[in-house]
Order: structure tokens, then sequence, then C-alpha cells
């Protein structure tokens, strides 16, 4: 992947409690919120510490942290809720994250 197509792909589903979980499937990473825009800012703030430090403090390994695809089950939820918001309204909502070629300050 290079930096300058960086498109993540991402979803967020509520839980039974009524809180939320986000993940990001190319990077692997999750943040939980209270509600879906709290998980969703969450997640793009890790996101970009999570990249910082792939490009500033483990350039070496960058091109085994980036792309870094979460499990197949993860991949399975997400094909899976986008299929379903075709049909119909469902808890998962599929997004995606455009991040500048140099993320931000953490």
């Amino acid at each position: 992947m290079k930096i300058n197509d960086l498109i993540l792909r991402c979803y967020a589903e509520e839980e039974k409690d009524g809180t939320w979980f986000a993940i990001c499937l190319d990077l692997n990473i999750y943040a939980r919120g209270d509600s879906y825009e709290e998980a969703r800012t969450k997640l793009n703030k890790l996101a970009i510490c999570y990249l910082r430090e792939a490009i500033e403090e483990d350039s070496q390994y960058f091109d085994d942290l980036v792309p870094r695809r979460a499990p197949l089950g993860f991949w399975m939820r997400y094909v899976y809720g986008k299929v379903l918001s075709l049909f119909s309204e469902n808890s998962t909502h599929g997004f995606t994250m455009h991040l500048p070629m140099i993320p931000a300050a953490c």
C-alpha cells in the first residue's frame, strides 16, 4: 500500500449494551464509544497515531505494519453488513477513512 493511496476500510456496530465498536480492517485497530460518532472519532485518532508511529518511529518495519489486516471474521462481518445495508437498515455501518499523506500530531 502506498501512503498516498491511503483509504482505510472500517465499520462500526452497536453492541448489545448500547455502546459502539469500530474497527479499521486495514490496520487491525479498534475503538469503543458510547455512540457511533464517538467510536468513529476515537478510531480516526488511533489510526492517525498508529500511522505516525509506523512512519516516524518504526519506519524500518513499515511494510509489516501497513497494511496489517484484521482477521477474516471481521472482514466477513464488514461484507455481511454492506450486503444487508443494500436491503434494509441494520446496526452495522461501513465507512472509509481518508487520511492525509502526513498524519497530524497525536
